[in-house]
Protein backbone atom coordinates (compact mmCIF):
# COMPACT_ATOMS: atom_id res chain seq x y z
CA UNK A 1 0.00 0.00 0.00
CA UNK A 2 1.01 3.86 -0.47
CA UNK A 3 1.51 6.15 1.80
CA UNK A 4 -1.80 7.83 1.36
CA UNK A 5 -3.51 4.78 2.52
CA UNK A 6 -1.26 4.73 5.90
CA UNK A 7 -1.99 8.69 6.41
CA UNK A 8 -5.85 7.66 5.62
CA UNK A 9 -6.14 5.13 7.87
CA UNK A 10 -4.45 6.25 10.78
CA UNK A 11 -6.90 9.62 9.96
CA UNK A 12 -9.79 7.63 9.82
CA UNK A 13 -8.70 6.01 13.13
CA UNK A 14 -8.34 9.34 15.09
CA UNK A 15 -12.10 10.42 13.53
CA UNK A 16 -13.08 6.97 15.13
CA UNK A 17 -11.48 7.67 18.37
CA UNK A 18 -12.88 11.26 18.55
CA UNK A 19 -16.57 9.60 18.18
CA UNK A 20 -16.71 12.60 14.95
CA UNK A 21 -20.38 12.82 13.99
CA UNK A 22 -19.30 13.73 10.10
CA UNK A 23 -16.27 12.99 7.95
CA UNK A 24 -16.10 14.91 4.18
CA UNK A 25 -13.20 12.82 2.78
CA UNK A 26 -11.79 13.51 -0.53
CA UNK A 27 -11.88 9.80 -1.98
CA UNK A 28 -11.37 8.24 -5.14
CA UNK A 29 -12.71 4.77 -6.73
CA UNK A 30 -10.73 1.45 -5.70
CA UNK A 31 -10.13 1.03 -9.23
CA UNK A 32 -8.47 -2.25 -8.86
CA UNK A 33 -11.51 -3.71 -6.81
CA UNK A 34 -14.49 -2.71 -9.41
CA UNK A 35 -12.27 -3.93 -12.52
CA UNK A 36 -11.61 -7.66 -10.23
CA UNK A 37 -7.81 -6.78 -10.81
CA UNK A 38 -8.05 -5.88 -14.93
CA UNK A 39 -6.98 -2.56 -14.10
CA UNK A 40 -5.05 -1.21 -11.53
CA UNK A 41 -4.36 2.97 -10.65
CA UNK A 42 -2.53 3.13 -7.45
CA UNK A 43 -3.39 6.74 -6.31
CA UNK A 44 -6.95 5.87 -7.02
CA UNK A 45 -7.11 2.17 -5.40
CA UNK A 46 -5.20 3.62 -2.34
CA UNK A 47 -7.80 6.37 -1.43
CA UNK A 48 -10.26 3.73 -2.58
CA UNK A 49 -9.32 1.12 -0.26
CA UNK A 50 -9.33 4.34 2.67
CA UNK A 51 -13.12 4.88 1.75
CA UNK A 52 -13.70 1.35 2.55
CA UNK A 53 -11.56 1.38 6.07
CA UNK A 54 -13.88 4.47 7.08
CA UNK A 55 -16.91 2.17 6.93
CA UNK A 56 -15.95 -0.51 7.85
CA UNK A 57 -14.86 1.14 11.43
CA UNK A 58 -18.66 2.77 10.99
CA UNK A 59 -17.13 6.87 10.74
CA UNK A 60 -20.17 8.74 9.67
CA UNK A 61 -18.70 9.83 5.85
CA UNK A 62 -19.54 11.74 2.79
CA UNK A 63 -17.03 10.99 -0.34
CA UNK A 64 -16.08 13.43 -2.35
CA UNK A 65 -14.71 12.47 -5.43
CA UNK A 66 -13.03 15.44 -7.21
CA UNK A 67 -11.64 16.14 -10.48
CA UNK A 68 -8.64 17.64 -12.24
CA UNK A 69 -8.02 20.57 -10.48
CA UNK A 70 -7.69 23.62 -12.85
CA UNK A 71 -4.72 25.24 -10.93
CA UNK A 72 -2.74 22.02 -11.49
CA UNK A 73 -2.76 24.26 -15.40
CA UNK A 74 -0.52 26.61 -12.74
CA UNK A 75 1.84 24.08 -11.13
CA UNK A 76 1.94 20.22 -12.40
CA UNK A 77 0.85 20.92 -15.74
CA UNK A 78 2.07 24.30 -16.23
CA UNK A 79 1.85 24.81 -20.22
CA UNK A 80 5.83 24.37 -21.27
CA UNK A 81 7.85 26.68 -23.52
CA UNK A 82 7.94 25.30 -27.12
CA UNK A 83 11.58 24.57 -28.76
CA UNK A 84 10.74 27.86 -30.94
CA UNK A 85 10.75 29.80 -28.05
CA UNK A 86 7.22 31.47 -29.13
CA UNK A 87 4.25 28.73 -28.14
CA UNK A 88 3.58 26.83 -25.45
CA UNK A 89 2.79 23.26 -25.30
CA UNK A 90 0.20 21.64 -22.75
CA UNK A 91 1.89 18.31 -22.36
CA UNK A 92 -1.31 16.22 -20.63
CA UNK A 93 -1.55 12.58 -22.25
CA UNK A 94 -5.29 12.27 -22.76
CA UNK A 95 -5.15 12.36 -26.46
CA UNK A 96 -8.81 13.90 -26.95
CA UNK A 97 -10.24 12.37 -24.33
CA UNK A 98 -12.35 14.96 -22.81
CA UNK A 99 -10.95 15.43 -18.92
CA UNK A 100 -13.07 16.86 -16.17
CA UNK A 101 -12.07 19.81 -14.00
CA UNK A 102 -12.80 21.97 -11.08
CA UNK A 103 -11.47 24.62 -9.53
CA UNK A 104 -10.35 24.83 -5.51
CA UNK A 105 -12.23 27.68 -4.89
CA UNK A 106 -15.94 26.04 -6.11
CA UNK A 107 -15.03 23.27 -3.48
CA UNK A 108 -15.50 25.39 -0.25
CA UNK A 109 -19.39 26.16 -0.64
CA UNK A 110 -19.86 22.88 -1.69
CA UNK A 111 -17.99 20.85 1.24
CA UNK A 112 -19.59 23.94 3.52
CA UNK A 113 -23.26 22.47 2.65
CA UNK A 114 -22.35 18.72 3.04
CA UNK A 115 -21.45 19.59 6.65
CA UNK A 116 -24.37 21.75 6.91
CA UNK A 117 -26.50 18.88 5.81
CA UNK A 118 -24.79 15.71 7.37
CA UNK A 119 -28.51 14.07 7.18
CA UNK A 120 -28.25 14.70 3.31
CA UNK A 121 -25.04 13.24 2.43
CA UNK A 122 -23.95 10.62 4.98
CA UNK A 123 -22.84 7.39 3.15
CA UNK A 124 -22.51 8.96 -0.34
CA UNK A 125 -19.95 9.05 -2.70
CA UNK A 126 -20.50 12.58 -4.52
CA UNK A 127 -18.28 13.49 -8.04
CA UNK A 128 -17.45 16.87 -8.47
CA UNK A 129 -16.87 18.74 -11.69
CA UNK A 130 -17.37 22.29 -13.10
CA UNK A 131 -16.21 21.66 -16.64
CA UNK A 132 -15.26 18.40 -19.13
CA UNK A 133 -12.81 19.54 -22.35
CA UNK A 134 -9.95 17.78 -24.30
CA UNK A 135 -6.58 18.98 -23.92
CA UNK A 136 -6.52 20.97 -26.90
CA UNK A 137 -10.17 22.82 -25.72
CA UNK A 138 -8.51 23.56 -22.56
CA UNK A 139 -5.10 24.78 -24.63
CA UNK A 140 -7.49 27.56 -25.92
CA UNK A 141 -8.98 28.75 -23.49
CA UNK A 142 -5.54 29.36 -21.78
CA UNK A 143 -4.50 30.79 -25.36
CA UNK A 144 -7.10 33.35 -25.07
CA UNK A 145 -6.94 34.30 -21.31
CA UNK A 146 -3.06 34.76 -21.73
CA UNK A 147 -2.99 36.26 -25.15
CA UNK A 148 -0.01 33.47 -25.37
CA UNK A 149 -0.55 30.69 -28.03
CA UNK A 150 -1.00 27.35 -25.69
CA UNK A 151 -1.06 23.96 -27.76
CA UNK A 152 -2.26 20.19 -27.08
CA UNK A 153 1.08 18.45 -27.12
CA UNK A 154 -0.66 15.44 -28.48
CA UNK A 155 1.60 13.68 -26.30
CA UNK A 156 0.59 9.89 -26.27
CA UNK A 157 -1.37 8.08 -23.34
CA UNK A 158 0.59 6.48 -20.70
CA UNK A 159 -0.31 3.24 -18.51
CA UNK A 160 -1.80 4.81 -16.03
CA UNK A 161 -3.71 7.62 -17.59
CA UNK A 162 -5.01 4.44 -20.27
CA UNK A 163 -6.04 2.78 -17.16
CA UNK A 164 -8.30 5.37 -15.74
CA UNK A 165 -9.88 5.94 -19.38
CA UNK A 166 -10.31 2.16 -19.36
CA UNK A 167 -11.83 2.63 -15.86
CA UNK A 168 -14.03 5.54 -16.97
CA UNK A 169 -15.15 3.75 -20.36
CA UNK A 170 -16.06 0.61 -18.33
CA UNK A 171 -18.97 2.07 -16.14
CA UNK A 172 -22.18 2.40 -17.06
CA UNK A 173 -23.48 5.86 -18.07
CA UNK A 174 -25.61 6.78 -15.24
CA UNK A 175 -22.53 6.21 -12.92
CA UNK A 176 -20.62 8.58 -14.80
CA UNK A 177 -23.84 10.96 -14.57
CA UNK A 178 -23.63 11.02 -10.78
CA UNK A 179 -20.15 10.94 -11.07
CA UNK A 180 -19.14 14.29 -13.09
CA UNK A 181 -22.85 15.60 -13.28
CA UNK A 182 -22.38 19.54 -13.08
Amino acid sequence: MTLMYFQGKQIADHCKQLELQHVVYSGLENVYKLTGGKLEVPHFDSKGVVEEYIRQIKVPMTSVRLAFYFENFLTLCKPQKSQDGKTYQLVIPMGDIPMDGISVKDLGPIVCNILKNPSEYTGKDIGLSADKLTIKQYAEIMSEVTGKTIVDSKVRLTITYRTVYLFLVMLPSSTLEYMFRK
